[in-house]
This record gives structure tokens, C-alpha cells and sequence, in this order.
């Protein structure tokens, strides 16, 4: 009986061997960039100082975890804008003032040639119900038909420039009758903080004769530093104000400057948001243009993403700021009945970066004669700030 019957095998071809070569290859730098980008990679941290009225931007989980997605974990610290402008931010990746004049006098500080502009926020007034009877009474305030009140600038300062109390008013009664403070608009600090420098924009159009400032006179600059001056002790930043408005009620701040921006933020985010809270547009107002100011290569991606990445520009308008796309915002606003003009078109330009500068600073003076501490200069530091911006082995890597 025969055995069974042993077929040989034929050799592989050296084409063949090739081939499975480079197939195992091909595996074996497929499973190495897998292992890297989901098991080895870190987000690379960046770290900026930005005004406050952004910290809940970036602070917002849906934000954070954006820029996670997109391999980046992004540091902030707060400051006024004019200070961000004015103080050394070696270490730090961007620098995000609210305004286009303190970004170009970071720009020139530190050499760079380009910024990034991701959103805007016209400035408003903020004020509660009660106090709505005594201004409307005096003329100061009207409402649209679409709900959106109107706060006269000019007839403010006509009224503040007789030193009138709230218990003066014509229209009496409400809250006014009860409160013996000079009818003010509480700002921020004009010698650290952006919105306090908007605000000044503002008023010396309108104590100039309707005209942009060019050569601040004496008589322009003596009226503008006492609307600050006249307040008190001013707060440095724009988020603090805010959050005692919302907390102390209109016994405390009657009027509050501020950015639209933290109005329609807190109205959709905030449960116990206060329900009498009103929005007033001033007439004339001035626009807030968000500008980040890129240090480093890392800072120049954020700031290129938060322009260009749809889902910031959606998480933006979620915060309150009007992006590139206005049809976000006013959506945004309709859902949550919030009653807001889709273009803001009674606005005033800012003096140049110079004359603003020029206004400032003899502001200051005045504070410094009236015996005013200095307003805090320092941003202070960030973990790892000191860290070289191109040896990021311990931050992430990209």
C-alpha cells in the first residue's frame, strides 16, 4: 500500500517577499502613529492673559474641550487691557486685550505684525427695573418697539454736569426718590481696564462737539476725568463690577458700563440670573473689537483657530460675543428672548491709539493728585510661564 504523497512546496517569489515587506511595514507605522496620537500625545499648553470679560469664555467646559480636541490646552490669567499692553508678558504664548488700540500698543512693544480679531461686543449700560421709571422720567432712556431701549448719552451729560441726585430727577418717585448718590455711570479703572477707556472714547466725542478727539483741551479733559474721579475707587476689571451688580442690586450700581458681551452671556447661562436686569444701548456707543496678539508660534494657532474653527466661533456667540458670523448671535439671542439690535449702528470711533494714550494718562495725573493708589501693573505668573515657548517636552508636544 503506497504512503501518503508529499507535495513540495514552491519557493515564494521575490516580488511576493517584497510586497509582505512592505505590508508589514506599512503596519507596523500605522500602529506607531496610532500609539502616538492617542496614547503618547499631550495637548499642548498655551498659556495667555486676557481682559476679564473673556474668562468665562475660556473657562466654559464646551471651550476647554474644544481646544482639547483640537491638541491644545489653553492657560489664561486676567488683566486689564491697558495693562496687558503695558507689562511684560515674557513666558506667555498671547496677549488678548479688548480693544484694537491696546493691542496695537502691545504689537509695537513687542514686535509683531499681525493679530487676530475671532469677535465683538458693543458696549452697553446695565441697569435693573426700577431704576428704568426714574430714567425715563428724566428723558435719559427710551424703548423700541422691538424692546430695545436706548440710553441718551448726551442728555447724561448734561444732567451729571449739574451734579444731579437720583432723588432730583423729574419723573420722581421709584427708585430715585429713595437714593441721594449724583446720577453716575459706574465704570472700571481708566488706567488699567479697556471698557473704563471705551467709556472715555464716549463722552470726550461728545464733550468735544460731536467730534473725535484730536487735541484734548483742558476744559474736555477736566469734565471726562471727573466722571471717573467723581465714582470713587474704581475696580480694575470689568468681570468685578459685573459680578457685584448681579449680587448688591441697584442700591449699589444703579448704571453699569459694560460689554454686551456679559449681559447676553449671563442671561443664557446663569440659572439664577436676575430677572429685572435691563440692557440699555447708549446712543452714541463704541464697539469693543476682541483682539488677541500672538507671542508665540502656539498663541498665533490659537488665535488663528478661534477665527477659523466653527465650533469657537458657535461657543463665542454662546458667550455672549458677537463672531465674523452675526446670524449666531441674533439666533442666539431670539431663542432666549433676549432683545438686542442685529447691527449696532450709532458708534463712535476711538480716538487714535496716541490721543487716547494722550487722555489716559493726564487722567491718571489726576488720580495720582487726588491721592489714588496705583492700580496693580502685574499679571502675575502662570505654571510653567517661565519656560522657553519652543521647549514644550514637559507642556505637550505637536
Amino acid at each position: 500500500m503506497a504512503g501518503p504523497t508529499t507535495r513540495s512546496r514552491s519557493p515564494l517569489s521575490p516580488l511576493v517577499i517584497v510586497l509582505m515587506a512592505i505590508a508589514a511595514l506599512l503596519a507596523a507605522v500605522l500602529v506607531a502613529v496610532v500609539a502616538v496620537r492617542f496614547v503618547g500625545a499631550r495637548a499642548v499648553v498655551v498659556t495667555g492673559v486676557i481682559g476679564s470679560e473673556k474668562e468665562p469664555f475660556f473657562a466654559n467646559p464646551e471651550v476647554r474641550a474644544r481646544f482639547a480636541e483640537l491638541g491644545y490646552t489653553v492657560e489664561v490669567r486676567t488683566a486689564g487691557s491697558r495693562a496687558i499692553a503695558t507689562t511684560d508678558l515674557t513666558g506667555y504664548d498671547f496677549g488678548f486685550p479688548g480693544s484694537t488700540s491696546s493691542a496695537e500698543k502691545l504689537k509695537a512693544a513687542v514686535g509683531v505684525d499681525h493679530d487676530h480679531q475671532p469677535f465683538h461686543s458693543p458696549m452697553v449700560i446695565l441697569t435693573r427695573q426700577p431704576v428704568i421709571e426714574s430714567l425715563v422720567g428724566a428723558e435719559l432712556v427710551t424703548r423700541g418697539p422691538d424692546g430695545v431701549h436706548t440710553f441718551d448719552m448726551a442728555a447724561y451729560l448734561e444732567l451729571t454736569g449739574e451734579r444731579t441726585r437720583w432723588r432730583d430727577l423729574p419723573g420722581g418717585g421709584g427708585f430715585g426718590s429713595a437714593n441721594r448718590n449724583e446720577v453716575l455711570v459706574r465704570t472700571t479703572d481708566p488706567r488699567s481696564s479697556n471698557s473704563a477707556a471705551m467709556y472715555l472714547a464716549v463722552v470726550s466725542y461728545l464733550l468735544n462737539g460731536e467730534k473725535v478727539v484730536t487735541d484734548p483741551d483742558t476744559e474736555t479733559l477736566d469734565e471726562a476725568a471727573r466722571l471717573f474721579l467723581a465714582q470713587g475707587d474704581p475696580p480694575q476689571t470689568s468681570q468685578q463690577p459685573f459680578d457685584h451688580f448681579l449680587a448688591l442690586g441697584a442700591g449699589h450700581t444703579p448704571l453699569l458700563w459694560a460689554y454686551e458681551a456679559q449681559y447676553v452671556s449671563a442671561a443664557v447661562n446663569l440659572t439664577s440670573f436676575p430677572e429685572d436686569v435691563v440692557m440699555l444701548y447708549p446712543a452714541p456707543t463704541t464697539i469693543s473689537h476682541h483682539t488677541l496678539v500672538p507671542l508665540t508660534e502656539e498663541g498665533d494657532e490659537v488665535g488663528r483657530l478661534l477665527v477659523e474653527d466653527p465650533e469657537l466661533q458657535r461657543l463665542a456667540a454662546l458667550n455672549g460675543f458677537r463672531p465674523s458670523d452675526p446670524a449666531q448671535f441674533t439666533g442666539l439671542a431670539d431663542r432666549h428672548a433676549i432683545p438686542v439690535p442685529a447691527q449696532v449702528t450709532d458708534v463712535v470711533n476711538a480716538p487714535s491709539h496716541g490721543v487716547l494714550e494722550q487722555m489716559l494718562s493726564e487722567i491718571e495725573d489726576r488720580y495720582t493728585a487726588d491721592g489714588a493708589a496705583a492700580p496693580a501693573a502685574d499679571v502675575g505668573e502662570l505654571p510653567d510661564v517661565t519656560a522657553s515657548p519652543r521647549d514644550r517636552r514637559d507642556r505637550g508636544t505637536r
